[in-house]
């Protein structure tokens, strides 16, 4: 990159957050760095457990060794069970050189907790610590929903952790049960859990240390499964040799998936807890791609759970080793129905947004009528200061200008400012050309919203990176008159379905089918956007909606469908 094309500001930053003139940060400022403690108590199947919890982590941090304390309450449990002296459990404790803590071999533990141990050992843990190997363990109603179908053949793990899916698997034989982590710690404790669920036989639990990205143990080299299930960890694969070739995110949780799919037995189930974004966000397009060509993708559930510390909302996806198949079952909010995996090839992104059989009759009818879209127009990015504090004024100073944020940026209208800035490129962290944010007429819109929202600028506004600036390009459409139809219910409708998620970005809004207009139709929308420009008119509004739907063909049914979803 030409340093001459970027401002002193981004370099300082580049600097000081540790990145190359490529733009790849090498350090971030984010949770990785925390030293916080985080108690998991979704991950108790007891409530009431939750002082007992509290009070061993409390013991546990004072001796200072978060491997003894593990150890002491692995050896604790098998004593509790009364399974300490089996063979698979001398073995155990005899594996190990740690010196056990007596208050903790001694300390007393829940009964009616199958994993207490790993509960323990994730609070032990710091928040940066679990956010870098991406270790979160999963709730066991999750657990427990996503082991149901297991009934037959040999299950895996390839990410075990503590167990919690291994003692979720209702498996009347222990010894059908594998997994595998990287962490001798977690390891550990999953023996000792499974062993504890079995006390009345002798066995040794088929838990391995080892990475199930790199080389298999080999007892398993030769296995075919029925069933895997796991929560992989999520995060970019640091080993480049490990990420198979159709994975080109390189995100953890998509070499796990392809790498477990040949393990499975015909007909087999593999069922992963992922977050959410990989069901529509473009980066995670490979690994759709990989599910629709190489397997048969039988459900999703989506959950309403969240893990402690951890923000993101998470799925379950189920894939079966068999031809694919033209339905698929989804399980969101409550309700169980069944979509077309047509719906998943309408867009180059390959999202997997449900679309149940309305849905994609609009969307499908909508496409019909589209002979543009919005791909050949301009697009620019609002300002980033680098710093809002030294940049951004409440009241106008010398030289300075009024700057917009996506909170003033309304349907049609923009809200007058709160902030001032001196537009100086040479200081500020990144900037579009000027010429956008200058020209003569552009529409904004919000970049974070769960809908679209696109107000119309003649006046060469400035606007800061919550933002984004769209000048369209579509033939014998007007700008004001695209923005009609970006605004309305029915694109808004459209742009969840296809796409879905809470940032509004280009790649979407550029894929988004536009219509060849008449002059009459081209100059009545242009005339309604002038008038919602001007003030609010709810007429106005409603008779854009209805230009829409006459446009489209759209059925009264139709239409209240978007209008149930626009709720």
């Amino acid at each position: 990159m030409d340093r001459t094309l970027i401002s002193q500001a981004t370099l300082k930053n580049w600097e000081r957050l540790g990145s190359s003139p490529e733009g790849r940060l090498s350090a971030r400022a984010n949770k990785s760095l925390s030293q916080k403690h985080i108690i998991p108590t979704e991950y108790l199947c007891n409530k009431a457990n939750i002082p007992a919890l509290h009070k061993t982590v409390t013991l546990a941090q004072s001796f200072g060794s978060t491997e003894r304390a593990v150890f002491s309450l692995c050896v604790n449990k098998l004593r509790q069970c009364g399974v300490s002296g089996k063979p698979a459990a001398v073995k155990l404790i005899n594996s190990s050189s740690l010196e056990p803590i007596d208050e903790l071999l001694n300390a007393p533990l829940p009964d009616d907790e199958p994993d207490f141990i790993g509960a323990v050992y994730q609070s032990l843990l710091t928040e940066g610590d679990k956010n870098l190997r991406g270790v979160y363990y999963t709730p066991p109603q999750v657990t427990s929903a996503m082991t149901e179908g297991f009934s037959e053949g040999l299950f895996l793990d390839p990410c075990c952790g503590s167990g919690a899916f291994l003692l979720s698997a209702n498996a009347p034989d222990p010894t059908r049960l594998f997994g595998i982590d990287t962490d001798p710690l977690a390891v550990m404790t999953a023996k000792a859990n499974l062993i504890c669920k079995y006390p009345e036989l002798d066995f040794t639990p088929n838990i391995f240390c080892a990475d199930f990205l790199g080389e298999l143990p080999k007892t398993l080299r030769h296995l075919r499964f029925g069933f895997i299930c796991s929560n992989p960890p999520w995060g970019a694969v640091t080993d480049e040799s490990l990420i198979p070739p159709s994975v080109t995110s390189g995100e953890s949780f998509s070499c796990f998936f392809v790498r477990g799919l040949p393990l499975l037995e015909s007909g087999g189930s593999m069922s992963f807890l992922l977050p959410e974004s990989v069901i529509s966000v473009k980066s995670h397009s490979d690994l759709r791609r990989f599910i629709l060509n190489k397997c048969r993708l039988s459900s999703i559930s989506f959950f309403d759970l969240h893990f402690s510390g951890v923000m993101t909302k998470y799925a379950a996806v189920t894939v079966k080793a068999l031809p694919s198949s033209d339905k698929v079952d989804i399980l969101k909010n409550g309700r169980h129905f069944t979509v077309s995996t047509e719906s998943f090839r309408l867009t180059d992104n390959l999202s997997f947004n449900p679309l149940e059989d309305i849905d994609l009759q609009i969307i499908l009818k909508v496409q019909k009528c589209c002979k543009y879209d919005l791909s050949e127009s301009e697009w620019a990015l609002g300002i980033v200061t680098g710093d809002n504090k030294r940049h951004l004024f409440d009241l106008p100073t010398v030289g300075s200008e009024p700057v917009y944020t996506g909170k003033e940026v309304t349907p049609f209208r923009i809200l007058p400012p709160k902030k001032h800035i001196v537009f100086d490129r040479t200081f500020l962290q990144q900037t579009a050309p000027e010429r956008f944010y200058r020209a003569e007429e552009k529409l904004v819109y919000r970049f974070i919203s769960d809908k679209l929202v696109f107000a119309y600028d003649n006046s060469g506004r400035l606007f800061l990176n919550s933002a984004n600036i769209l000048i369209p390009h579509v033939p014998e459409m007007s700008v004001k008159a695209c923005m009609a139809l970006l605004n309305s219910m029915l694109y808004t409708f459209l742009y969840r379905k296809l796409f879905g998620g809470i940032k509004v970005l280009k790649s979407s809004l550029s894929a988004l089918p536009m219509p060849k207009l008449d002059p009459e139709t081209n100059a009545e929308l242009t005339q309604l956007a002038d008038i919602l420009i001007g003030s609010e008119d709810p007429k106005a509004s409603q008779r854009i909606n209805e230009i829409i739907a006459e446009l489209f063909s759209l059925t009264e049914q139709e239409i209240e469908r978007m209008i149930s979803e626009k709720m």
